[in-house]
């Protein structure tokens, strides 16, 4: 992608992107057949600002999320899984809500609350797995936060996603409800995955 096609849409292939939409219609039959929950990053407000960063912070969480399925899960679970979809983006807040499955949103929204990349390793680790189980149960996956510490990245990647943390990554939060069950229930009882770090690190200070 040029600078120009990113920011002022010159040159973009049109027919190529629509052929890819019209290709990937299986992912939306997909959708329906998906158990799927919310996750929201919400980064500091740019209310007066458009969102500038719209396509960098959208393709960043969407390659890092494939990644992280590559990298920390079996090649049978990967298979299986399911892509990130985008939901929407809150205009005053910044807050961009996606859905996917539980068990890949709480390694994507964990690790992104610790401001972690895939390779780095995971600071009080048992701790963390064990405030998740109590909102999360079976759906916590140890193996997979695991495999993320014992993984590489490549540098480009790892860039990008502490770039999208320095846009002013503050709150990380995944549904503890289906959305698709109750959509309203799953956005009232939204769990906060920074508290729980923060909870983690702190009471192992003690």
């Amino acid at each position: 992608m040029s600078i120009y096609e990113y920011w002022i849409g010159q040159d973009i292939n049109f027919r190529g992107v629509w052929a890819d939409y019209d290709g990937g219609m299986a992912y939306q039959e997909k959708y329906q057949t998906m158990r799927v929950h919310l996750i929201q990053l919400t980064f500091e407000s740019t209310l007066d600002t458009p969102l500038f960063n719209h396509e960098a912070i959208f393709k960043t969480v969407k390659g890092y999320f494939h990644e992280l399925k590559r990298t920390c899960l079996s090649s049978h679970d990967y298979e299986h899984a399911g892509p990130l979809f985008l939901y929407e983006v809150g205009r005053g807040s910044s807050m961009w809500s996606f859905l996917g499955e539980l068990r890949q949103l709480l390694l994507l929204g964990t690790t992104l609350a610790d401001q972690k990349v895939i390779g780095q390793q995971l600071k009080n680790i048992d701790s963390k797995l064990n405030i998740l189980k109590k909102y999360f149960g079976n759906s916590v996956r140890p193996e997979d936060f695991r495999a993320f510490m014992q993984a590489q990245t490549s540098p480009a990647l790892e860039e990008a996603v502490q770039r999208m943390i320095g846009e002013g990554l503050r709150r990380v939060r995944i549904s503890k409800r289906p959305f698709k069950e109750d959509p309203a229930s799953a956005q009232q009882q939204m769990i906060d995955l920074k508290e729980i770090v923060s909870e983690a690190d702190y009471g192992n200070r003690k």
